[in-house]
């Protein structure tokens, strides 16, 4: 029997509503088994760019979670003098944050070291059941729809045609899933004909069949809010096994960017994570994808139109990964992130 993720109680009980009726997550409980990943990770980024005359520049960097799946030890930091490390307590992100006032060098270079360790996840969506009333009033900021993610009339009736006679929410949530890998196509699968939208677009995904890891999950989380299945959006790294030890990116050798999942909470069995893109990319892991992911990760954020800590002075962000610069309160792009990983015994 696989090992429970959650320590199963009623939701409602477990939860504590915040600002915009988002809920504090669940305290999940980790795996009894050994962790599969063991590394250390390097997280490099040069801010460059910097205009002479600018007043103030602020700028975030991810941190890992601190969650049961992942546990990070050995956390180092170079960063400009002042820094500090703010943490958004309702979704459970954590920042490097540093803020410059007059700069005098026109660059500047952050550096984050941590070890980790992580495990599968093995939680199983079967023997689910639907959320009570006041569940479904807890969990409200699960539920609530974001921009590119929007349970749209066509998205909703597809979800009710895909749901209607189950009472079992897995079986539910596995009818979307299916659905997504059925008549969608991974871009990656082909890139010189298929592109993500570049934004989680849920009706892109929808109407175009295809698109990358957000547009797949933005979709599901779209089709599962539909029938009160209170979902969460996580951006993170994978930790790819063909960069272990790399620490130059030439030629075809990439950079690890970022990749997401999302994890569905179900009322006596807890929050079940899935990765669609993963499973739509090699079909042969449909079936593990659905109810598990691998531990070859390392989740960063949660959430969606997310506010930072302390607050950005621009509008809300579709998501965060990597880091968000502002120069002046603007905005600044002109930055460069290398991520590299080693394993360890």
């Amino acid at each position: 029997m696989r090992t429970s993720l959650v320590l199963a109680s009623l939701f409602a009980a477990m939860l504590c509503t915040r600002a915009e009726n988002r809920p504090v997550l669940i305290e999940e409980a980790r795996p009894a088994a050994a962790p599969v990943l063991k590394g250390t990770v390097r997280d490099a980024f040069v801010v460059s760019g910097i205009p002479a005359g600018t007043k103030k520049v602020r700028a975030w960097f991810e941190l890992p979670l601190e969650e049961p799946l992942q546990e990070i030890t050995d956390l180092k930091i170079e960063a400009p003098a002042g820094y500090r490390i703010a943490k958004d307590e309702v979704l459970g992100n954590r920042f490097l944050y540093v803020e410059i006032a007059e700069p005098k060098e026109e660059s500047f270079v952050v550096t984050v070291t941590f070890s980790i360790r992580r495990w599968e996840s093995a939680a199983p969506a079967a023997q689910a059941r639907a959320l009570t009333a006041e569940e479904k009033t807890a969990a409200a900021g699960y539920l609530a729809e974001f921009p590119n993610g929007e349970t749209t009339e066509r998205i909703r009736g597809q979800a009710m045609k895909l749901a209607e006679g189950l009472s079992d929410p897995g079986t539910t949530a596995r009818r979307f899933y299916d659905y997504i890998i059925d008549n969608a196509e991974y871009w990656k699968k082909d890139p010189a004909n298929l592109k993500p939208s570049g934004k989680g677009s849920a009706t892109y995904c929808m109407d175009s069949k295809t698109g990358n890891c957000t547009d797949f999950h933005a979709l599901y989380q779209a089709m599962a809010r539909a029938v009160d299945l209170p979902t969460q959006f996580v951006m993170g790294t994978a930790l790819k096994s063909g960069l272990d030890g790399v620490e130059v990116f030439e030629g075809d050798l990439k950079e690890p960017s970022y990749h997401c999942w999302v994890k569905t909470y179900f009322p006596g069995r807890g929050w079940v994570y899935s990765d669609i893109s993963y499973a739509d990319s090699d079909l042969a892991k449909r079936e593990y994808y659905f109810d598990r992911v691998d531990a070859q990760r390392v989740g960063f954020a949660n959430g969606r139109n997310i506010d930072l800590a302390p607050k950005q002075d621009g509008p809300k962000l579709n998501w965060f990964i990597k880091c968000h610069v502002e120069i002046d309160g603007k905005e600044h792009e002109g930055w460069d992130r290398k991520l590299t990983w080693k394993s360890v015994k």
